[in-house]
């Protein structure tokens, strides 16, 4: 993970909940710059908080450290009906919660900041099945067609995988809020595209008052605020088509999203933006149909 090795030091920066105007004159005070000419980076300028960095006559300076860590715990359920009478089933359950700390809270902090993950999706389930048509050859129905028939008929197999998965938390950045945490999600009934969350919960909205030079205490994202579940119905049909002893041609047609659900992107999180807690984009495909033959030998 990355690490910062030139932040401004903290005892300088400010821990107020809010915009603290004192520090931020203080820190963004401008001077004559000493190291003016050694790079083309340099003005003639140069900010106080440049100049109380660990190097001030550098910028930033990252590097990684293998010192992030993350930990995963899981139960997971399967059922299956294996393949007889022409159908097959398999259901899939995980639930879960992923742990991660992967970045710091601020460039100062001596350990990484533990987390719920970006990556955590406490529930996900997948279904799929196949089912053998009972026509033609060797099936219940049409086992005496004629050939002409059973070419048309007989054969086909239809598909379906079904999957649900909990959405993202959300992140806010480094805001101002005065209020109850628990306030910020809506119930299910009353989320919209217009309006994913609370945004009157306690966020200052102002552009005119947001932080800068602050150390952050509020956390990276939460749990129980996510954005929208992930769903997808994907379709296929396929039929074996014999042409000569050894030598068969499949024809293949999916429907990826086959209902054509629509996938939200996450949110709007900018306090300031006219835009916030609004939802702008989708995630993901729209129904689409793909149509495959193959020749195997």
């Amino acid at each position: 993970m990355a690490r910062q090795y030139n932040p401004v030091p903290r005892q300088y920066l400010s821990r107020s909940p809010l915009r603290d105007q004192l520090t931020i004159d203080f820190l963004s005070a401008s001077f004559p710059n000493p190291f003016r000419g050694l790079a083309p980076v340099y003005g003639a300028n140069i900010s106080r908080a440049n100049l109380l960095r660990p190097y001030p006559h550098f910028s930033d300076i990252s590097a990684e450290e293998p010192v992030g860590y993350s930990w995963y715990h899981s139960s997971q359920w399967r059922l299956e009906k294996r393949f007889a009478h022409g159908y097959t089933l398999q259901l899939a359950y995980t639930f879960s919660k992923l742990m991660e700390a992967t970045s710091f809270l601020n460039p100062t902090d001596p350990l990484p900041y533990e987390v719920i993950s970006s990556l955590d999706r406490p529930h996900r389930l997948a279904a799929s099945g196949i089912w053998e048509l009972p026509l033609g050859s060797g099936r219940r129905f049409g086992a005496g067609w004629p050939a002409p028939l059973q070419l048309l008929l007989g054969g086909w197999q239809l598909g379906a995988v079904v999957t649900r998965q909990s959405a993202a938390p959300l992140d806010f950045g480094n805001v101002i809020f005065i209020g109850d945490i628990k306030n910020i999600p809506l119930p299910k009934d009353r989320r919209t595209a217009d309006r994913w969350f609370n945004t009157e919960a306690g966020f200052n909205r102002n552009s005119q008052q947001q932080l800068s030079y602050n150390l952050r205490a509020f956390p990276l994202r939460f749990s129980g605020i996510r954005g929208d579940d992930q769903r997808s119905w994907d379709f296929s049909i396929t039929k074996d088509f014999p042409l000569h002893e050894r030598l068969k041609l499949r024809f293949r047609a999916d429907a990826n999203n086959g209902f054509n659900q629509t996938n939200f992107a996450t949110p709007n999180r900018t306090p300031t933006s006219s835009a916030f807690g609004a939802i702008t984009s989708t995630d993901g495909d729209a129904r689409n149909w793909q149509l495959a033959l193959k020749i195997t030998f």
